[in-house]
C-alpha cells in the first residue's frame, strides 16, 4: 500500500516537523522537496497544496528570520506571561574530568545523589512551595541512567516514588509508564504524598509534557539544556524550583566537544554575573548560543531530480536505489537500527515454517517493538553486554571494536510470508530488519532496553495487539505464556479433552485452567467475537510425545464487540493478514456490497461530490471481481477438486475460510505474477453497472490499483487472458469474457484510445513495459510511488489475496 500512502502525503498535503532542531536533515531535504513542487520543476500547473511547518522551541539563528513569534498581545496573556517570566536558576557543579576510572565513576553518582538530597532540603523551607517536590535527574547514557536509578531505589525506595525513562523501550511498556507521570503533568493539581523522583536520559527532551520543581542534569550541549529547563517550573508556579548543571571541560561520550564548550560558556557567564548560577527562565537566559556549544547537526545530501524520482518508485524498488536515511538523518548522524522484539513462545526448536504461520495469525507489531542500533544489538547477541548498554537517546555513530565471546544467539529475522523469514546469526543481521528472539534471550524490562538483564523478558504481544482488539482478536495459549500455575502438561491435558475440537469447545477447556490474569481476560473476551465468529488453530506449537497438541491460537477475525471507542491505535489494513484470510469464507457479493457501502460512508464524511460518491461506490462494488478466477476460487476453497458450483452465488468467494497456503496456490496452477485486480478491470468494463460511472476512467483507476501496484510495471501475467472465459451468475456479470489484454499491458483498449500510448524500447504487448519514455495513455494516472522506508521502522507484512 506504499504508493497509496506516497498519494496521500504527496499532495493537498501539510506536514508538520516536530521538534525540527533535532532533524535539520530532514528539514532540508524537505525545502528541497518544496523546490521541486515549483511551477518550474512542472509540465502542467498543479493546484493541490503541499508544504511544511517547524515546530520547536529551539530554532537556531537560520531558522528564525521567518518564525512565527509571539507578539506584545501574546506577552500580555497571563498564563503565558508567568511561563515566560519564571526564574530557573541553575548551580553549575564541576566533576572529576577522566569519568572512565571505576573511582571517578563512582564520585560522579555520589554527586548526583548529594544533588537529591540538596534539593528535598531545599523544599522543606515552605516559602520554595513544594513539600513534596518532583526532581528529575537527567544524564546522557542509558548505562549512567540505570546506575543512578538503582542507586536511588536501593536509597529512596520508601521516601519517594522512583521511575526511570529512557528512549528505547516498548510503546506499550511507555504507555504505562507515562500513566505515573499524569499527577506531574503541566497544569495537573499536584497532589504527590511523597516526592517524585524521575531518572531519565535525553528523551525527557522532546514529547514529555511534565512540570518539575527541581532539575540535576548532567552537562550537555546549550541546545539540549534549553530543552530540558523548558520542563522545569514548566506553567511559571509561585514557588522556588532547584536546579543544578554537574560538568566538566571533558569530552562527552554522545556528544563530543560540543558539550566542552557548552561547559565554558556557562562558566563565563557565571563568572560574569559573580556566582556559580545561570538563569535558564525562558526570558532571563542569556548565555551566547554559538554553534561550536549546540548539538551538531547534520547537513543532509544535495537533493537533485534524479533522486527524487528513484524516490518516488516503490513498486518494484529501483536499482539504483538512494538510501532514505541520508536525507533523513544525514550522512554520519545515524545508525543503522533495526526493530527487536520478544516472544515467549517461540524458540530456536521451531521451524521456520511454522513461526511463519504463527506470525501471519499474531503479527509482529510495532507497539512491542524497540527501534535500536545495530550494532548494540549485536554485541547484546554475542555476549558483550555491557558494549550494549552504552547508549545514548540521542541519534550518533558508536565507534565500537568488536570483541566477540563465541556465543552467538540466533534470532527470527521477520519479512513476511517469505523464505528470507528465517533464524539468521548476530552477523546476518541487516539494518532495517526486524528480529523476533525468544523472550529468554532477555534484555528488556518494564522501563526499555537492559543488556545486561539475563531474566527472561515479559511478551508483551497480546497488549499490543489491543489496539485492534475490535477489527481483529487473536490470543495465544501455548508454553512460555501459561505463568507459574500451569505447566504444558496441563494445557496439553485440557486440549486433549476436547473431543471435537471446535473452537469453542477448546475455548472453554482452556478458560478453566488458572491462567495468568491478562490471558485469562483475553480469553474471556473471545466470548465477545463478532457475529459469533472464532476459529483455533493447534497445529502451529506442535505435539507432544503423546501425541497431544501443545497449544492453541484463538483467532476472531471480525474482532469483539466493545463499547470502548479506538483511540490512538496504530492503522490496521488488510496487509495485516486477517484481512484476505478472516478464518471463514465470505461470498464474494456480500463482500463487494460491503465495501460499496463503506466507500461511500468515508465519501460522504470527507466531503465530495455526488460525481465522486457515485465512482467510489461503484470501484467498491466492482474492484474484486477479479477474484472469480476458477483458480483463485480454487485456491480460496483449499484446493476442492470438485471446483466450485459457479451457479451459486454463496460458493464464490472473496475471502478464505482456511489458511491460503502458496504451496498450495501452484498446485491449482495460479501464476506466481497473477494479480485479480488486472482482471477485475477487464471485467468491469464489461458489466450493466459500469455505465453508472460519471467517470470512468477514475472507476477503472480505483479498481486496478487498489493494492498499491500499477504502471509501468504491474506485476501481472496470465496465459489465460488469452482464452476464453466462462463467468458465473452473479453480480449481474456477462456470461463470458472474450480473449483480450489487461492494464498491465499496453494492448488494453477499454474505449478505443490505443492510439494515445506512447512507448519506446518496447513491443506494445510488453507486459511490464519499460523505463523508456513511457506515457500513460489518457485515464490511467501515473501512480506516484514512495520508496519503502528504511531505518528500523517495523514493516508489518503479510501476504493478501
Amino acid at each position: 500500500m506504499k504508493p497509496v500512502h506516497a498519494g496521500l502525503i504527496g499532495s493537498d498535503c501539510l506536514i508538520l516537523l516536530d521538534e525540527a532542531h533535532l532533524a535539520e536533515p530532514f528539514r532540508q531535504t524537505l525545502d528541497w522537496v518544496h523546490v521541486y513542487h515549483g511551477d518550474k520543476w512542472r509540465e502542467t500547473h498543479v493546484t493541490s497544496p503541499w508544504g511544511f511547518a517547524l515546530l520547536t522551541a529551539t530554532p537556531g539563528k537560520d531558522l528564525q528570520r521567518n518564525a512565527f513569534t509571539l507578539d506584545e498581545e501574546d506577552r500580555a496573556d497571563p498564563i503565558l506571561s508567568r511561563r515566560l517570566m519564571a526564574s530557573k536558576p541553575a548551580r553549575l557543579v564541576s566533576l572529576p574530568l577522566d569519568a572512565k576510572k571505576e573511582n571517578t565513576k563512582v564520585e560522579v553518582e555520589k554527586a548526583f545523589t548529594k544533588q537529591i538530597y540538596l534539593a528535598l532540603d531545599h523544599f522543606q523551607r515552605k516559602e520554595n512551595g513544594a513539600a513534596t517536590p518532583a526532581i528529575a535527574i537527567v544524564v546522557n547514557t542509558v548505562s549512567k541512567a540505570r546506575v543512578l536509578f538503582e542507586q536511588i531505589q536501593k536509597e529512596m525506595s520508601e521516601k519517594a516514588d522512583c521511575i526511570l525513562l529512557i528512549g528505547a523501550a516498548r510503546p506499550v511498556d511507555r504507555e504505562g509508564l507515562e500513566q505515573r507521570l499524569d499527577p506531574i503533568r503541566t497544569g495537573a493539581s499536584r497532589t504527590l504524598e511523597k516526592p517524585f523522583i524521575l531518572v531519565a536520559t535525553q528523551c525527557i527532551e522532546a514529547g514529555v509534557d511534565i512540570d518539575l520543581d527541581a532539575l540535576i542534569t548532567e552537562n550537555a550541549p546549550l541546545d539540549s539544556l534549553h530543552q530540558r529547563f523548558g520542563r522545569l517550573n514548566r506553567d511559571g508556579r509561585p514557588i522556588v524550583p532547584y536546579a543544578a548543571i554537574l560538568g566538566s571541560s571533558g569530552k562527552d561520550l554522545v556528544y563530543g566537544e560540543a558539550s566542552c564548550h557548552a561547559w565554558k560558556a556557562l562558566l563565563q557567564v557565571a563568572h560574569d554575573h559573580g556566582k556559580d548560577i545561570v538563569e535558564f527562565g525562558v526570558d532571563a537566559f542569556s548565555v551566547p548560543m554559538k554553534n561550536e556549544a549546540l548539538t551538531r547537526k547534520e547537513d543532509a545530501p544535495v537533493l537533485l531530480p534524479a533522486h527524487l524520482d528513484l524516490l518516488s518508485q516503490t513498486s518494484p524498488i529501483p536499482s539504483p536505489d538512494p538510501e532514505i536515511s541520508l536525507y533523513l538523518h544525514g550522512a554520519n548522524q545515524e545508525p543503522d537500527s533495526i526493530s527487536v522484539i520478544w516472544r515467549s513462545d517461540i524458540d530456536i526448536s521451531f521451524e521456520e515454517k511454522q513461526i511463519r504461520r504463527l506470525f501471519m495469525l499474531v503479527p509482529p507489531r510495532a507497539a512491542e517493538a524497540i527501534e535500536l542500533p545495530l550494532w548494540a544489538v549485536r554485541c547484546w547477541l554475542e555476549g558483550n553486554r555491557q558494549s550494549a548498554s552504552d547508549l545514548g537517546d540521542v541519534a550518533g555513530n558508536q565507534l565500537l571494536e568488536e570483541r566477540r565471546t563465541g556465543n552467538e544467539n540466533r534470532v527470527f529475522r521477520w519479512r513476511g510470508d517469505d523464505e528470507e523469514s528465517k533464524w539468521i546469526f548476530p552477523r546476518e543481521i541487516c539494518p532495517g530488519d526486524t528480529i523476533v528472539v525468544p523472550a529468554s534471550y532477555g534484555g528488556v524490562d518494564e522501563f526499555g532496553w537492559n543488556p545486561m538483564r539475563t531474566v527472561p523478558a515479559t511478551d508483551v504481544a497480546q497488549k499490543a495487539a489491543n489496539a485492534f482488539a475490535t477489527r481483529q482478536f487473536a490470543v495465544r495459549v501455548a508454553p512460555g505464556l501459561l505463568g507459574e500455575s500451569v505447566d504444558s502438561e496441563d494445557l496439553a491435558a485440557a486440549l486433549a479433552r476436547s473431543p471435537f475440537q471446535q473452537p469453542w469447545e477448546l475455548l472453554n477447556a482452556v478458560r478453566g485452567l488458572d491462567l495468568p490474569e491478562d490471558l485469562a481476560k483475553a480469553l474471556d473476551a473471545l466470548t465477545h467475537a463478532k457475529k459469533r465468529n472464532l476459529a483455533a488453530y493447534l497445529d502451529l506449537y506442535g505435539e507432544d510425545e503423546e501425541s497431544r497438541y501443545r497449544g492453541v491460537v484463538f483467532v476472531a477475525p471480525f474482532g469483539i464487540e466493545s463499547e470502548a471507542r479506538e483511540e490512538g491505535g496504530f492503522t490496521a489494513t488488510e496487509n495485516d493478514f486477517v484481512g484476505s484470510l478472516p478464518g471463514f469464507p465470505i461470498p464474494l457479493e456480500i463482500h463487494s456490497a460491503d465495501v460499496e457501502r463503506k466507500a461511500e460512508e468515508f465519501a460522504i464524511a470527507v466531503g465530495l461530490s455526488e460525481e465522486r460518491i457515485v465512482d467510489l461506490k461503484l470501484a467498491g462494488f466492482l474492484h474484486d471481481l477479479g477474484k472469480v478466477d476458477h483458480r483463485f476460487q480454487q485456491w480460496l476453497h483449499y484446493g476442492d477438486p470438485l471446483g466450485v458450483d459457479q451457479e451459486n452465488g454463496q460458493s464464490v468467494l472473496a475471502k478464505s475460510g482456511y489458511p491460503m497456503l502458496m504451496a498450495l496456490r501452484t498446485k491449482v496452477y495460479l501464476p506466481a505474477h497473477w494479480r485479480h485486480e488486472a482482471l477485475s478491470v477487464r471485467i468491469a468494463v464489461k458489466t450493466k453497472r459500469f455505465a453508472e460511472a460519471k467517470d470512468p476512467e477514475l472507476v477503472l483507476w480505483l479498481i486496478g490499483t487498489h493494492h498499491g501496484y500499477g504502471r509501468p510495471f504491474y506485476p501481472h501475467r496470465d496465459e489465460e487472458d488469452n482464452k476464453l472465459r466462462l463467468l458465473p451468475s452473479i453480480m449481474g456479470l456477462p456470461p463470458k469474457l472474450e480473449p483480450g489484454a489487461g492494464p498491465q499491458s499496453l494492448g488494453f483498449d477499454w474505449n478505443g484510445l490505443i492510439g494515445q500510448c506512447s512507448l519506446s524500447g518496447s513491443r506494445p504487448d510488453t507486459v511490464f513495459g519499460s523505463l523508456h519514455a513511457w506515457k500513460p495513455f489518457s485515464g490511467w494516472p501515473t501512480i506516484v510511488r514512495l520508496r519503502k522506508k528504511r531505518g528500523g521502522k517495523l514493516n508489518e507484512r503479510s501476504a493478501s489475496a
